[in-house]
């Protein structure tokens, strides 16, 4: 969890001249893909027939000092079975009969993946295999795992939530491991369609579980994407799905998001399907893009239209590993990295595609920031603000950027020695660039209620770090 003021909420920033939120720079893993379907392989995993999204489930788990992931594989699908790799680009995809399995996966370092023999669900009268649940056994369909370590009851410890289709209804489960499940218990009371990458948390900032699921809309516009919240205080008993964003049409629609609470918000990355204009560039394709909340209700697309995870080059079957469509893992923090897991395409939603699960990753804090918007200087004057400690900035600047700051008053006068013409120049981006100004130290001037200002070009700003800082009232 980050401590650092993030620039792209909107609750710090009180101004803003020629400067525009920009996106951060997400770099693939050279090691892409990590692991990738197998059920076509020389030496098959049968019940890896075709991964599809992946919606992959990726924990840290500190205890263990290992990495889990929990993904998504059609462990049956007709077409992928009858059909080998090179008879693929000739034919139509069709589906066929499918059924879905939960499958796991671990790993040390966070690049070298194992897929462990679990000896715990039966496939094709074997159960030499990495599948935790099926849909025979489970009812499953497209669900999240949480390892919840607040709970006192060793048998909850992981929890997943997903469309049960036995039921027909949203479903829970719980696990002591994260392999060993619980039978589903289903929604009491309400219900969603859950279509989607169903996934939750618990918030400790609205002391609840929120479950991120989906529905359609009605109306004039029927049948496109919804994205719909629920809560609960015991992970069984949720209040009715309420909807908390849609796209902009046919060729914008929401199909999955998976979220998690970083530095003061909810992070959201919602997968954006482009269903309609077809013979567009990006048609049938999904593109992971980002939004934040401050309360799990209201949300922002940060940069609509941009991919945070652009996808690859080309296009099936001879495109990038990703070229096709992405859906996102929600967002792990290691260190002074933002890990991005997701899984990856090589091919259009409704076509042939061989599924891979991959890694993007950005450095700390910077998901987005403020960015020069035109030719000119930018300015950037942040909320008033007590400080207690020392300050430093999160950014990046290009060779022959600047970025100058002030601390100002009340009345956006700049206090003694504290003005752009007394900064100290910021001429190298870093995580953590002191300000400082000439013989002032930020320090000196504990609990004053300040605005800082910033005066740049060619550069990014994504966060201020301060030593025990504190928004005023």
């Amino acid at each position: 969890m980050s401590d650092s003021l993030l620039l792209l909420d909107p609750r710090h920033v009180a101004a803003a001249a020629n400067a525009r939120l920009a996106l951060g720079k997400a770099r693939k893993s050279p090691a892409n893909p990590l692991f990738v379907e197998e059920g076509w392989a020389v030496s098959p995993k049968a019940w890896e027939a075709r991964l599809d999204n992946v919606y992959p489930s990726v924990i840290y788990a500190a205890d263990e000092g290992l990495f889990k992931c929990w993904y998504k594989s059609f462990i049956h699908d007709e077409a992928s079975e009858k059909t080998p790799l090179p008879q693929r680009p000739q034919l139509p995809y069709y589906g066929g009969h499918r059924e879905e399995g939960l499958l796991y996966a671990s790993s040390v370092d966070g690049l070298v993946w194992h897929k462990p023999q679990l000896d715990l669900i039966e496939f094709a009268g074997s159960r030499r295999n990495n599948i935790v649940m099926r849909r025979a056994t489970h009812g499953l369909h497209a669900g999240g795992v949480l390892l919840d370590e607040r709970d006192d009851d060793p048998a909850r410890r992981y929890k997943f939530i997903h469309r049960n289709m036995r039921e027909r209804r949203m479903a829970t489960c719980f696990s002591p491991d994260g392999l060993r499940w619980s039978q589903p218990l289903p929604w009491p009371r309400h219900d969603a369609v859950g279509d989607t990458h169903n996934n939750a948390i618990f918030s400790t900032r609205l002391g609840r579980y929120i479950c991120i699921t989906r529905g359609w809309s009605e109306g004039e516009f029927r049948g496109q994407r919804t994205v719909l919240n629920s809560q609960s205080d015991d992970f069984q008993h949720w209040t009715a799905p309420a909807e908390i964003m849609r796209g902009a049409g046919a060729h914008d629609q929401i199909y999955s998001m998976p979220i998690s609470e970083y530095g003061g918000l909810m992070i959201g990355l919602p997968a954006v399907f482009h269903k309609g204009d077809r013979g567009a560039p990006d048609w049938d394709c999904v593109d992971t893009e980002l939004a934040i909340s401050v309360d799990a209700l209201n949300w922002t697309r940060v940069c609509p239209g941009q991919a945070l995870i652009p996808r690859g080059e080309g296009s099936y079957p001879d495109g990038e590993y990703d070229c096709g469509c992405i859906y996102a893992a929600a967002p792990i923090m290691r260190g002074d990295e933002i890990l991005l897991y997701y899984g990856g395409s090589n091919g259009l939603h409704n076509g042939w595609r061989e599924g891979s699960f991959n890694l993007a990753t950005l450095p700390i804090d910077r998901l987005a920031g403020y960015a020069q918007e035109r030719e000119g200087l930018a300015r950037l004057e942040l909320a008033p603000r007590s400080f207690s400690g020392g300050l430093s900035l999160n950014a990046e600047i290009d060779p022959g950027g600047s970025i100058r700051f002030a601390l100002l008053d009340g009345a956006g006068d700049a206090l003694p020695g504290c003005g752009f013409d007394d900064s100290l120049p910021l001429q190298q981006g870093g995580l953590r660039c002191p300000l400082r100004w000439h013989g002032m130290q930020a320090s000196a001037l504990a609990g004053q209620t300040l605005r800082l200002a910033f005066e740049f070009q060619g550069a990014t700003l994504y966060a201020i770090n301060a030593a025990g800082d504190q928004v005023s009232d």
